[in-house]
């Protein structure tokens, strides 16, 4: 007789609660909706047709070395037994160490990693253990700018804020799409548009920012405000002026908790909404009128997304938005922004910076390293140039996720070895020596460790057996990792203490004793599930200020040491400058594409999600002589791709929209991804020296300059 496991998603942010229907051969045949979870029991189409991606026929089952050439797009590969690929990738990985030093091996960490809490703390072990500075990782594509300024203003990287949507009186929502994408760095219950249309309930208002009216504005939501794209920091400057202008100010908060108010103050007056009201094409009048409804309302808060930190300025932009809510009374407060109770707690002060020196220049990563990653779109030149020699991927796909595809595609050839750690051969499996097979979220145990990391607003632990066993020779990256580390006659944390271990049971033990738990106690509870006190917004204060002087620094010297006030000055003279017709390419997410994630799910390559068009509003097609369907080259310096014209008049004039995760023309082990490759975006983005943010090292990937031409 079968039976049903309480278990939860691992695809994105809500890890929404999911029960598991489990036949007598112990194979799982549907996911569905834990409807009395107390988190609210909601899940997406994503998570309950992840069958589709776990039973996958391409699915990767068994080590497999190329025979070929990397210089040949398709790899000819052989299935080769774990002790014999894990023995040479060793010792080949040890060779290329001992002679060029730990930094000639980069590791790169994709985002499925952090939905992997053992994985992911193995990770860093094994990276630790290498002794690499040499870390890539998909934050700097969407949030590193966080948590660099979070660590700036407070002292900690880990005390970033999230927005407090269930009392709030007012949400400022900046390129995001909860709707869509859920919302980013936050473990929110998935009901996104229930908690928007409560916030109206209760007489609140929400307005959207961004250069696309988005799915999550509605009349029951709040209307959007299409600003110009990458321009989103000088209306939060703009707003921040604007609100002292009006008395806004909270002089009491800022004088006992800051310092460099100051400065602040003058940074801000020197954008006045006026000034920059052409540049972000919205009305000075406008941007008043948001700043008196901050003022006027009992709770305010800003919550701000991918499309703001993908920009070229999301350190200034999130600080920014930070500096609004601590100067209004809002940092802190029941209905801003506040930092939840959560697993580990841990907001470790950091004032210690590891430098490494490469042939690009010299970048700084503070400590604790395991925050940061180095920038993902000088890759190219860091192989090129001989500064990497191995490259290991887990769960990642940089060539399609970063910037730059074919320069990367150009550079991996000349690596001497490169392995890729993942349940697809996608596109940078493709490129590599040895493709090593992972399980995927329904084959290990697992909690929701990144998410109850002090980022729920609903704060909660929950466990969850595997709910199958691994098949075939698939093999969890705990046990990957460590082997590695031992074939390269290195420590192994974990297997050299337990030669049995085969997935880190027991660093999820080490975590659940943080909160008195064992998997014992909490498979006891109901759901698997133990939900953690609440803490008084206000406890901020005490917890997440760990400068020395315990004080918000409104105005950090490492933005001052990295030019990130003189090179906003810049940007806003290089934007006054641009022609009319410039046209700004954004990035427009869908329901059913998870990066690359879900590329190879038939139920999700179906009618119009078979390809990713060009969207564009009607007047610039017609100022263009396009129409809907036309084929078209989209073009820029730093590369070319072509598609279709897809007319919407969602956005404003000036922006055209792309969904990324696409371009798997390439993906030879993908059979339904090829056969619906569409286009990869990301080779339209900027790569090298200029292509990403000082300090946060985040990739410049939207707001970028096409031209767009009939084929």
């Amino acid at each position: 007789m079968g039976k049903q496991v309480h278990s939860f998603c691992r695809i994105c942010e809500p890890t929404c609660p999911l029960i598991a229907d489990i036949d007598d051969t112990g194979k799982v045949t549907a996911l569905r909706p834990d409807s009395t979870h107390p988190s609210g029991g909601i899940a997406c189409h994503k998570g309950l047709s992840f069958l589709e991606v776990h039973n996958d026929p391409d699915r990767l089952n068994w080590p497999q070395r190329r025979l070929n050439l990397r210089t040949e797009a398709e790899g000819d590969y052989a299935q080769v037994g774990w002790d014999e690929a894990l023995a040479d990738i060793g010792g080949r990985m040890k060779s290329i160490r001992d002679e060029h030093g730990p930094n000639s091996i980069a590791v790169y960490v994709g985002n499925p990693m952090v939905f992997d809490t053992t994985g992911a703390m193995m990770a860093e072990m094994f990276k630790n253990t290498l002794g690499t500075l040499m870390r890539f990782s998909s934050n700097t594509q969407d949030t590193q700018n966080k948590v660099i300024a979070a660590g700036e203003a407070f002292g900690s990287l880990g005390s970033f804020t999230v927005p407090d949507l269930q009392n709030t009186d007012y949400l400022l929502c900046l390129g995001s799409n909860p709707r869509v994408s859920r919302w980013t760095v936050m473990s929110m219950p998935n009901d996104d548009v229930d908690v928007l249309r409560r916030i109206r309930g209760r007489g609140g208002k929400i307005r959207f920012v961004n250069p696309r009216r988005v799915e999550s504005s509605t009349e029951e939501t709040g209307p959007t405000l299409r600003i110009k794209p990458g321009t989103d920091v000088y209306f939060l400057i703009a707003l921040l002026n604007e609100i002292e202008l009006k008395g806004g100010f909270r002089e009491d908060l800022l004088q006992e908790h800051g310092i460099h108010v100051n400065e602040l103050k003058a940074f801000a007056r020197r954008y006045p909404a006026e000034r920059v009201a052409g540049v972000i094409g919205i009305p000075a009048e406008t941007v008043s009128e948001i700043a008196g409804e901050i003022i006027a309302a009992r709770s305010a808060c800003i919550f701000l997304s991918t499309g703001v930190n993908q920009s070229r300025q999301g350190v200034l932009a999130y600080h920014v938005a930070e500096m609004i809510a601590f100067a209004t009374g809002n940092l802190g407060r029941r209905g801003g922004h506040y930092k939840p109770n959560g697993l580990r707690n841990e907001f470790k002060p950091f004032d210690k910076v590891q430098e490494i020196t490469t042939s690009v220049g010299t970048f700084e990563l503070p400590d604790p390293v395991s925050y940061m990653a180095l920038p993902a779109s000088i890759l190219p030149e860091l192989i090129e140039n001989g500064d990497i020699r191995a490259f290991i991927t887990i769960g990642g796909n940089p060539l399609l996720s970063v910037g730059g595809e074919e320069r990367i595609r150009a550079a991996f050839p000349k690596l001497e070895l490169t392995v890729s750690i993942d349940i697809f051969r996608s596109a940078t499996a493709e490129m590599s020596d040895y493709v090593l097979p992972a399980t995927d979220w329904m084959e290990r145990m697992d909690i929701n460790f990144l998410s109850s990391n002090s980022m729920q607003p609903l704060p909660f632990i929950q466990f969850t057996d595997p709910l199958e066993r691994p098949a075939h020779d698939r093999r969890h990256v705990v046990w990957t990792l460590s082997r590695l580390l031992q074939e390269m006659a290195l420590p192994s944390p974990l297997l050299d203490s337990d030669p049995e271990m085969t997935d880190g049971v027991g660093l999820i033990e080490g975590l659940l004793q943080l909160r008195d738990l064992s998997i014992e106690k909490i498979t006891a509870l109901d759901h698997s599930t133990a939900l953690l006190p609440e803490e008084p917004p206000e406890a901020f204060y005490e917890k997440c200020l760990q400068h020395p002087h315990k004080k918000v620094d409104c105005c950090p010297s490492a933005f001052v040491r990295t030019r990130l006030f003189e090179r906003c000055e810049e940007i806003l003279a290089e934007l006054e400058r641009e022609p009319d017709d410039t046209l700004k390419l954004i990035s427009l997410r869908t329901r059913y594409m998870h990066n690359s994630w879900l590329a190879n799910a038939a139920k999700f390559r179906r009618g119009k999600e078979t390809t990713n068009p060009l969207n564009m509003c009607e007047a610039d097609a017609s100022a263009r002589g396009l129409f809907n369907g036309d084929v078209v080259r989209i073009s820029n310096e730093h590369g070319t791709i072509d598609s279709q014209i897809l007319v919407n008049n969602d956005l404003r004039p000036g922006v055209v929209a792309m969904s990324h995760g696409y371009g798997h023309s390439r993906s030879f082990g993908l059979r339904v991804a090829r056969q619906h490759p569409g286009a990869n975006c990301n080779i339209l983005m900027p790569t090298g020296p200029h292509s990403y943010e000082p300090l946060s090292y985040m990739s410049w990937l939207t707001a970028v300059p096409v031209s767009v031409a009939k084929l």
